[in-house]
């Protein structure tokens, strides 16, 4: 009988662990799902590292689209988080946010070399985007259900740009639009395109420019919808960040696909969020070890 009860105990602790549902899509390099590089995308690796120092909830994966991504956070209908969420005012509408998990590169403009140098669009600044997307010889191309800096979501919202939404993916190859002249331009980010180039039997070389008015470094975070279990799983990304953040493999995930120049443009800010987070301690169910 004292077995039979010890068991009984044993099982309902078990079904009492909360369950999060991880939301993540097609999104190289951030998300990788296929290919030779499948689960080694940025935020996969980020990922595997935060779960590991969360062992208090029951971690599910769930593939989906951009679009289906930001319904289930509409409707709240069941607990889901989601790794590498810039913030939005309108997001946080829907969803809590952790503390920054991550920096990258920002938006740019990434075209073939000697392209658009010479186009009057492009200041010293960066590229005065508005400009750009208004030359009706060229032609732009984007990925829809993303949150853009003020500038693109303008332009967007006027319409009659020469801008086309796209839905970009390991099978729809940016680079290869841009290496085949059917586009002249894409925004994406830099470390983005790099992958898609890397993917094409030969590779394309390509540059890119900075929107002007716009952050040269993005900052993500993981988001959750509202309810306790979010609330809880929010507090413990929060406790598990300042360790993780000193942590060198951490970093090197964080900053995997990016090429030398730059990881050196984002040591400014990847220190800055350092130094924020190091005032956080973390808690005490916190799993990772700061040396590692």
């Amino acid at each position: 009988m004292l077995i039979r009860c010890l068991a009984l105990l044993f099982c309902c602790g078990l079904q009492a662990k909360p369950q999060l549902i991880w939301l993540y899509t097609d999104w190289p390099p951030h998300q990788i799902v296929s290919g030779p590089f499948q689960g080694q995308g940025t935020f996969d690796l980020l990922q595997q590292q935060l779960k590991a120092a969360m062992p208090q909830f029951e971690h599910q994966q769930r593939l989906v689209s951009l679009a289906r991504l930001e319904q289930m956070f509409q409707q709240q209908d069941e607990t889901v988080c989601t790794i590498g969420t810039l913030y939005s005012a309108e997001r946080a509408q829907t969803r809590l946010f952790s503390e920054p998990i991550a920096v990258g590169a920002a938006l740019a403009v990434g075209y073939l070399p000697g392209k658009l140098t010479l186009h009057p669009s492009m200041q010293k600044e960066g590229v005065n985007i508005a400009e750009l997307a208004q030359d009706d010889s060229l032609v732009g191309a984007y990925q829809a259900n993303r949150l853009y800096p003020a500038q693109m979501q303008q332009l967007l919202q006027q319409g009659g740009s020469n801008l086309s939404s796209q839905a970009f993916t390991s099978e729809l190859n940016a680079a290869a639009l841009l290496g085949s002249n059917r586009v002249d331009y894409v925004i994406e980010y830099p470390e983005r395109m790099q992958y898609y180039s890397h993917l094409l039997a030969q590779p394309v070389v390509l540059e890119y420019r900075a929107i002007a008015g716009a952050n040269v470094a993005s900052v993500t975070h993981v988001a959750c919808t509202f309810g306790e279990v979010g609330e809880a799983a929010i507090a413990a990304v929060n406790r598990a960040l300042p360790a993780l953040w000193q942590s060198p493999a951490y970093l090197e995930a964080m900053l995997r696909w990016l090429d030398d120049s730059s990881r050196q443009r984002l040591q400014p800010d990847v220190a800055a969020q350092q130094a924020a987070l190091v005032q956080l301690q973390p808690g005490s169910d916190n799993t990772v070890d700061a040396r590692d």
